[in-house]
């Protein structure tokens, strides 16, 4: 009987050592509260008496006691009935309020982002609506300017889709390039994807499209720019040179339910990567280049 005796002082001294320190900070599975649970059950000789100090131990640390170690600590005898008023039904309670709330700050977090990509993106789309502030066109050196053609409308040969933007161009003229400058809007509530004016064709090999500049995002009701860079050796053009021209852009794939482009994370801003989504060419009218316009006429 002494012997046992000692054997129960000294399981108790290593739980409660486990406890302030000994085996881990943490305790057994890494929670401080186990051996408190262990303790109750092996410290009265009554059985009935212990299991009901184990449970109190569950129900007053049922926020950050590890639930289903402390569960299998128990006899398997324990009825349900004897858990569900003290732990089990407050745990549960918890455990919902926990995932609202988990829920609530998920959505707060999920709106913070998307103003913040918003607001990056109409700065970005802003920045890229200055010819100087082109960091692709930075790098062709294209001198001064000599003249620059009053804006004008783009108009689609044919008829166009319901997603088409309202495009206005402008011709800028260098000495060695002409920049084409295609400033484009959404028409109606949707973002449009990779937004560019491409030349398809030249009637002059004096003019040869040289770089491309997309808008790579466009959101609804934002103005942004695209770029359309051609080589240009006025000396060899004669007269009038005719460009025919197109508008690519996507509209992008929504999410059924929130109505959130799919490609959220990289659709956004200049990131790099294809869009996900349904591709459109839009064939434009004519557009003329005169050896004139070289000389600033």
């Amino acid at each position: 009987y002494e012997k046992q005796q000692v054997h129960s002082v000294y399981e108790r001294k290593q739980s409660f050592n486990q406890l302030i320190g000994g085996k881990s900070k943490g305790g057994e599975d890494g929670c401080a509260y186990l051996p408190l649970v262990r303790i109750a059950l092996e410290s009265d000789q009554d059985s009935e008496r212990g299991i009901a100090a184990a449970i109190k131990v569950l129900s007053l640390r049922r926020e950050t006691i590890n639930r289903g170690a402390a569960l299998r600590l128990l006899p398997k005898n324990v009825p349900v009935s004897a858990l569900a008023r003290p732990f089990l039904i407050p745990a549960l309670i918890d455990s919902e309020s926990q995932s609202r709330r988990l829920t609530v700050a998920s959505s707060l977090l999920r709106a913070k982002y998307v103003r913040l990509k918003h607001a990056l993106t109409e700065a970005q789309i802003k920045s890229q609506s200055y010819l100087p502030n082109v960091p692709a066109l930075q790098s062709l050196n294209l001198g001064d300017p000599v003249y620059a053609s009053k804006p004008f409308k783009a108009r689609p040969s044919n008829m166009s889709t319901l997603h088409f933007p309202d495009v206005t161009i402008t011709k800028h003229f260098f000495s060695r390039y002409v920049v084409i400058q295609a400033t484009a809007t959404t028409t109606d509530e949707m973002s449009l994807n990779d937004v560019q004016l491409v030349v398809a064709e030249s009637s002059d090999e004096a003019l040869l499209p040289s770089v491309n500049v997309p808008i790579k995002t466009l959101p609804p009701r934002i103005t942004g720019s695209s770029w359309c860079v051609l080589a240009a050796s006025p000396q060899r053009l004669d007269g009038t040179a005719i460009l025919v021209c197109e508008m690519h852009y996507t509209v992008p794939a929504l999410d059924s339910a929130t109505n959130v482009p799919l490609n959220f994370n990289t659709g956004i801003g200049f990131s790099s990567g294809s869009s996900s989504g349904r591709p459109y060419v839009e064939e434009l009218q004519d557009i003329e280049i005169r050896r004139a316009e070289f000389d600033g006429f």
